[in-house]
């Protein structure tokens, strides 16, 4: 990890590696929480402030994102990560009658400004990246199907969000980066949005909420850390 913070220009890694201590810790408070509740004993609620833990990685990724360049890329990976906080925020607090629908919401603008970051820097066309963007969306209409019969009038909302989830990894998969950080963060982002579907969907599912916030962890640390590590100062 201190091989990877290395590669950002000073002011950003300073930021980066707040953000990333914050996951960790929001992490460690969850373990403990959950170490002293029944087993899939529900874990929102259940610290002083959360919401304010919640949020603090990815505000301050978002501040280490401000310092980024190009420009372009700058205004929509901040308002990426802004997105993502208001999310996490809103699902923070359940008794909000808008907790689910509007953090469903500020992901999916999260996912739409990642796609006006990664879209342009497509250029990595080799075989192992195509596969993967075929699994994705695989897997995504797998989970959409199965997810289907239980929807309701969610069906279109969330049918919207898994095509844009399912867009923005693929166009993560074909970035052109200097490392893959950013494609594997995606898949993490994937994969814990899978397991909150599931949760909320399918079959109860509160044993693995650490593993829905790890994987969001990564997920947001290694996208931030794969688009500002090793880019250059270019200024556009």
């Amino acid at each position: 990890m201190s091989w990877l913070a290395l590669m950002m220009p000073a002011r950003v890694r300073e930021w980066w590696l707040a953000g990333t201590l914050a996951g960790v810790v929001y992490g460690a408070l969850l373990v403990q929480v959950a170490m002293e509740l029944p087993d899939g004993a529900p874990l929102t609620g259940q610290i002083a402030l959360q919401p304010a833990w919640k949020i603090a990685m990815a505000l301050m990724l978002a501040r280490a994102a401000w310092f980024h360049r190009p420009l372009t890329e700058r205004r929509w990976l901040v308002t990426a990560l802004v997105c993502s906080a208001i999310g996490d925020f809103l699902l923070a607090v359940p008794a909000l009658s808008i907790s689910f629908m509007g953090g469903l919401g500020a992901f999916l603008l999260a996912h739409l400004a990642y796609l006006r970051v990664l879209v342009p820097l497509a250029g990595d066309w080799r075989a192992h990246r195509l596969v993967a963007c075929g699994a994705m969306i695989g897997v995504a209409g797998t989970m959409l199907g199965r997810f289907w019969p239980n929807l309701g009038t969610l069906a279109g909302a969330v049918t919207v969000y898994v095509v844009v989830l399912a867009a923005m990894v693929c166009a993560a998969l074909v970035a052109k980066l200097p490392t893959p950080f950013t494609a594997l963060g995606a898949l993490c982002f994937a994969a814990s949005d899978m397991m909150i579907g599931i949760a909320r969907f399918l079959v109860p599912f509160d044993s693995f909420q650490l593993g829905i916030w790890w994987t969001y962890a990564a997920a947001q640390v290694l996208i931030v850390a794969g688009i500002v590590g090793n880019r250059g100062e270019r200024e556009v």
